[in-house]
């Protein structure tokens, strides 16, 4: 190989270089796809190969580039066609020099950029439907249709941009990496340096030739690649999933469960959904939580979807119709056995799968579902136990024909599963071998359950639960526990180790050996299946009556629950250590040891009396305002004890210093040690004195909230009570009816201010007239009356100022809480309602009197019992909340979300639809925060209920965090946060680089079309120039050879000169050069010497050749040949001033000459020139009639004559080439002789 002169190479250079063109193609591509580049860059190798080692070299390097980036793109395959095609061109082209220049180069790639885009546009349409799979060309082809531009056309110029642009930096690179080449060649290792031979070379060899006319011997050559790799980007392979981390923390930020022990099931809040609240059916079948927190409803219309918020039923889902049972896996698949219409999995929402009878299920009606421990999932079916595998695709694996219709299925951790069937038999499997059956036993089972202990639960129809211990190879019975109160238990379920149980007649659990039902008020016929929440909320579900929901609520019942008769409420208080509630029906109490009914003396004394308040006193006793039997004293004792009794109590306290004031419909009675010292009525100031309420303030003031007469003020002075004053609406009160006075304080510390509750709102009395006794004067000016109009209710009955400044008001409409500090402010106040909804069982009792204990619960009279509820932790539900972005549509398209991905936005995208989701059962309504960073200037905040769907329109490219938060009772601070992160992808012709690399594409197309215009116009008239200059020189040559040849004749007519004029020329070219005549100058003065006798052509032979002395007439003949000569030349304009030559070379220079006479530099230079040379030959050279002259006469004369006939100077330069030898007549004369 390398011995032929057409392959200069040898076989390493070779592959080194087809290597590295390889290389360059492929990375090239990778590179620009990284960078997102708007070429393909792909093709250089292809170029450098096929100018290097031929078309199809350079056609095998593009097809192998190609292949290569298949593996990462398999699109790129079939453009293998476009770089066949470029190689080709390139290859070919490079022969015919069109590398040889800038300017060919640009228009050898605009060539290969015209075929790559007819080729892969053609491709595009065929494989990607029009998409150039460029980023750059995709926004060309945007741009140009939002101008209206028709879409065929807009898919050419998107493929035309990117094409061009990377033929013309491809080529116009490969232009410029072989002249670096040349360049570097010499200094380069000799494996580098590629040979030069002709015919073929690595190199551009120009060599000069005739005319200066360059010869290439071998043709560089480029190629383009109209997406030579493809017009389909490479997929990005992004690394996003941080499933690890947050399966991690998940369980660290989750919110914990209160211990099932601790909870009073009986206590919770019941809502039932059915057809008029969210189950169009009315009935539900089974229920299950999936790990998002989502609850899945079955029932005969088809799966529901719960949030909390709404229901919706799932119509998207075609195999689901009519739900039977749902079973959750620990990934949180979900598991749907449906009626009539096989096993469907769901994941992320979406039905990932579904196996029916013709795909092998037994039966397309299935009715349990569970997982052992091994990764197979036991589907009982209306017919047999089918074993399912998702290992290798849903599949059957096996089938166990001795299990007919399992209703209830169960997996301990050890690979056993336990089977109930619908004939109530009990099986107990180790894998898919039954190693156990119940029927020694004698008994028809129900439902069955695994405990976290692995022991194993079963119920039976004879209402009996039999508890097994499962080992190896034996099944044990432990105990055998009656539960007859529950008719035909349907299911069993595991939650926080307790067993609950769901019958047709209510539900119950297990706990500690006992049974304990659960109080489902009305909700207690068919009830089959139960969950609990992530909220640790129970759900129920029935296939009559349908869903019932019990939750967790800041309120505790503590009346109803003991077993305490309905009655309305008016006082509660604690008394020996027990809870006492004073009703219209007498005195009940509860054991607080057991929470069961308590009687005892007290109790059955006042039985049947109505009771309006009760109040501790500091000496342990219990003093009770009656309506009938007076003011009732319980001592600490026991013993009992009344007074008044004429009178009707409605209100008793313990004042600071011992004294007990109690309120009657007539009057205040106060007494001490067991006496009625002091009685204040009508007469004694009060203008009504039926009494509401009764209280002290910080400074020792009774005040007495009457029934219309205002707020009385009540001094104290040497054991004697005063009225001193009314306060009334005349004084600021918004009513004179006072139902309540409730001492200020500012954390711990009494303020001196008092917070009175009226008939029709809230007033705040501050008491200033005091004096240096801290007795109350009674003056006007001494009283300050403000009504807290910024309060939003005005049925208010009693008020609480808890230590950590919130304030609890009791109203016709729940618990109002606020802040005090915001209260008094008068400004904005935020509250929130704690009422029915949050779990408030029943209404307050008006005018009623609640206890308050040192923990901080609050015992609370209503009109049908009593409640609980802690000032401390009544929020603290909030803290447990999932909050997740769902989904978002797109254009009215919904998209699902996924956390910790971000979500991408196509850049066409209009219409952004963001659907938060708050995933709540609880019965607090949070309110929630949504605000997308970029866009909202601050968060909007909604109530759960209100939360819309979120909309923006024309969002920018870029990146955006949408926060989704749920904030605290007052709507301010964040207790929970989630944030998803958005992005939309950039139209990119909407950027200023975008729009600059438009019209700089063009531009540089216009460009180079402008040029190659310009030089094809310039070529064009430099050829026709190049002809015009030869035709031209043709014309001189001829125009030479004519002269000569008069020259020639003329001195063939004067015999007597014998080669006069050429001799002439010669002295005077030397003349000339002496004074600084360029080469073109002494061209034109040899010119002029040989022609400056052409007139003696019109002078008769006879007197030219005449060998005799010239008489006179004949020598002004002669002396016509200069007329004649200038005449002749005046027309000839090859030869600049060659007439003046002719005619005035016999001028003299002292004015003396002819023909005109004219006088020193009057005389042309060229004609004193040729005049000297002239008369220099004319005595140096032999003639007809006479010898040439002596040199020495010869100088002589010159000088003579300088200044006279000849030009001084031209002497001077004459005798210095004469003394040099420079002037030699002998060798001229030898070299005109030569000439002839």
């Amino acid at each position: 190989m390398t011995n032929n002169p057409q392959n200069p190479y040898k076989p390493y250079q070779i592959i080194i270089l087809v290597l590295f063109c390889m290389v360059a193609n492929v990375s090239g591509r990778v590179i620009a796809d990284t960078l997102n580049l708007p070429l393909w860059a792909d093709c250089f190798g292809t170029f450098l190969a096929a100018y290097a080692l031929g078309p199809v070299c350079g056609a095998i390097v593009g097809v192998s580039g190609n292949i290569l980036h298949g593996l990462i793109n398999p699109i790129s395959f079939v453009y293998a066609l476009t770089s066949v095609f470029i190689a080709v061109i390139v290859g070919v082209m490079a022969r015919r020099g069109w590398l040889e220049s800038l300017l060919k180069t640009m228009s050898l790639s605009v060539l290969v950029t015209l075929v790559c885009t007819f080729i892969s546009v053609v491709l595009n349409i065929t494989f990607h439907g029009g998409d150039v799979g460029n980023p750059w060309g995709t926004g060309i082809v945007e741009l140009f249709t939002t101008w209206g531009v028709p879409h065929p056309v807009c898919i050419v110029l998107g493929q035309f941009y990117v094409d061009f642009l990377d033929k013309v930096f491809t080529l116009v690179l490969l232009f410029l990496f072989l002249r670096a080449y040349r360049g570097l060649k010499p200094f380069l290792p000799k494996i580098f340096r590629l040979s030069d031979s002709k015919g073929v070379t690595a190199d551009l060899r120009l060599r000069s030739g005739d005319g200066g006319r360059a010869l290439r011997t071998y043709a560089d050559a480029p190629l383009p690649d109209g997406n030579a790799s493809g017009g389909a980007p490479i997929p990005n392979a992004k690394s996003t999933t941080l499933l690890i981390l947050f399966l991690f923390l998940v369980p660290l930020f989750a919110p914990q469960k209160a211990s099932a022990q601790s909870r009073n099931y009986n206590a919770f809040a019941h809502t039932v959904y059915n057809k008029e609240n969210g189950l169009s059916g009315g009935k539900a079948n089974d229920i299950a939580s999936t790990n998002d927190g989502i609850l899945w409803i079955g029932t005969y219309e088809g799966l529901y979807r719960h949030n909390g918020h709404e229901f919706r039923l799932m119509n998207e889902f075609d195999s689901i119709k009519t739900v039977r049972t749902l079973y959750v896996d620990d990934e949180g698949r979900l598991f749907v056995g449906t009626n009539d219409n096989g096993l469907s999995i769901i994941i992320n929402e979406t039905v990932m799968n579904v196996l029916e009878e013709k795909d092998g299920l037994p039966a397309d009606a299935v009715r349990s579902i569970t997982r052992s421990s091994d990764g197979l999932y036991y589907v009982g079916t209306a017919e047999d136990l089918a074993v399912l595998t998702i290992a290798d695709g849903l599949k059957v694996v096996e089938v166990l024909p001795r299990i007919q219709t399992a209703l209830s299925l169960s997996a301990d951790e050890n690979g056993h599963i336990a089977a109930v069937t619908a004939g109530g038999e009990f099986f107990l499997l180790d894998g898919s071998k039954i190693m156990w059956d119940a029927s020694s036993t004698g008994e028809k089972f129900t439902a069955t359950s695994f405990a976290p202990d692995g022991r194993l639960y079963a119920s039976t129809e004879s209402g009996k639960m039999l508890s097994f211990s499962v080992s190896e190879d034996e099944v044990v019975l432990e105990k055998t526990l009656s539960c007859k109160s529950f008719r035909h238990i349907n299911s069993l379920e595991f939650h926080d180790d307790l067993l609950f149980l769901c019958a047709d007649n209510g539900a119950g659990y297990l706990e500690d050996g006992l049974f304990y039902t659960i109080e489902t008020g009305s909700f207690n016929n068919s009830i089959d299946n139960m969950t609990e929440d992530y909220q640790g909320n129970l759900w129920f579900t029935s296939s009559r009556l349908g869903l019932l929901k019990m939750c967790e609520t800041s309120f505790s019942e503590i009346y109803a629950s003991a077993g305490l008769p309905v009655s309305v409420v008016n006082s509660t208080a604690r008394f020996g250590g027990d809870l006492y509630f004073a009703t219209d029906d007498g005195l009940f109490a509860i054991d607080e040891e057991t929470g069961l009914p308590l009687k005892n003396a007290l109790t059955n004394y006042l039985s049947g009396t109505r009771i309006r308040c009760l109040c501790p006193a500091q000496d342990g006793s219990l003093w009770i305002a009656t309506k009938s039997r007076g003011l009732v004293q319980a001592a600490a004792d026991g013993k009992i004890s009344a007074l008044g009794q004429t009178h009707q109590f409605r209100v008793v306290i313990a004042l600071s210093d011992g004294t007990i004031a109690a309120g009657a419909g007539d009057g205040i009675a106060f007494v001490k040690s067991g006496k009625i010292v002091q009685w204040l009525g009508e007469s004694e100031g009060f203008e009504n004195p039926m009494i509401l309420s009764l209280g002290e303030t910080s400074g020792g003031l009774v005040l007495a909230g009457t029934d219309g007469g205002g707020l009385a003020v009540i001094s104290k002075s040497e054991s004697q009570f005063k009225l001193d004053r009314l306060i009334k609406r005349v004084d600021g009160l918004s009513s004179n009816i006072i139902l309540r006075t409730v001492n200020d304080y500012d954390g711990e510390k009494f303020t001196g201010g008092v917070f009175v509750v009226t008939s029709n709102g809230l007033c705040y009395v501050t008491f200033t007239d005091i004096d240096d006794g801290r007795r109350f004067t009674g003056k006007s000016g001494g009283i300050s009356v403000r009504k807290l109009s910024n309060f939003p209710y005005a049925n208010n009955y009693d008020l609480v100022v808890w230590k950590n400044k919130n304030i609890f008001v009791t109203s016709s409409a729940g618990i109002f809480v606020v802040n005090r500090d915001e209260l008094l402010s008068g400004g904005k106040l935020d509250h929130e309602l704690l009422d029915l909804k949050k779990g408030l069982r029943g209404s307050f009792t008006a005018n009623s009197w609640n206890h308050l204990d040192e923990n901080g619960d609050l015992y609370l009279s209503c009109d049908t019992g009593a409640s609980k509820i802690n000032l401390n932790t009544y929020d603290k539900a909030e803290h447990s909340y999932r909050i997740q972005l769902k989904s978002v549509l797109l254009d009215g398209r919904r998209h699902i979300v996924q956390k910790d991905i971000p979500f991408v936005i196509p850049a066409e995208t209009d219409t952004v639809e963001i659907v938060p989701e708050i995933i709540n059962y609880s019965i607090n309504t949070p309110y929630i925060s949504v605000f997308l960073e970029g866009v909202d200037e601050k968060p909007k905040v909604y109530l759960q209920n209100d939360l819309p769907i979120v909309n923006y329109t024309d969002l920018r490219a870029g990146d955006y965090r949408f926060h989704i938060a749920v904030l605290d009772s007052k709507g301010r601070e964040i207790v929970e946060e989630s944030v998803y992160t958005l992005t939309k992808t950039f139209k990119i012709y909407n950027n200023w680089y975008f729009m600059l690399y438009t019209v700089g594409v063009a531009a540089l197309a216009i460009i180079w079309l402008t040029w190659y215009v310009t030089a094809s116009v310039q070529g064009r008239r430099a050829e026709k120039q190049k002809r015009e200059i030869e035709a031209i020189r043709q014309q001189v040559r001829m125009g030479n050879e004519t002269i000569f040849a008069i020259a020639n004749a003329v001195e063939a007519r004067d015999k007597s000169t014998g080669r006069h004029s050429f001799r002439v020329s010669e002295y005077a070219v030397m003349i000339a050069r002496e004074l600084g005549f360029d080469e073109s100058e002494l061209e034109q003065i040899r010119r002029t010497g040989l022609l400056h006798d052409i007139g003696k052509i019109g002078v008769p032979d006879s007197i030219l050749n005449k060998p005799a002395r010239l008489t006179d007439e004949e020598y002004e003949v002669m002396k016509t040949h200069t007329s004649i000569g200038g005449d002749i030349l005046k027309d000839f304009t090859l030869i600049p001033h060659v007439d003046e030559g002719a005619k005035f070379h016999h001028e003299r220079y002292d004015g003396t000459g002819y023909p005109n006479g004219l006088k020193g530099e009057e005389i042309p230079l060229n004609a004193r020139i040729i005049g000297i040379a002239d008369a220099f030959d004319a005595m140096t050279a032999n003639r007809v009639y006479r010898k040439a002259l002596d040199m020495d006469f010869v100088k002589a004369e010159l000088k003579r004559c300088a200044g006279s006939q000849f030009d001084p100077t031209l002497v001077e330069i004459m005798l210095e080439l004469i003394e040099s030898g420079e002037v030699n007549v002998s060798r001229t004369v030898e070299e005109s002789t030569k000439s002839e």
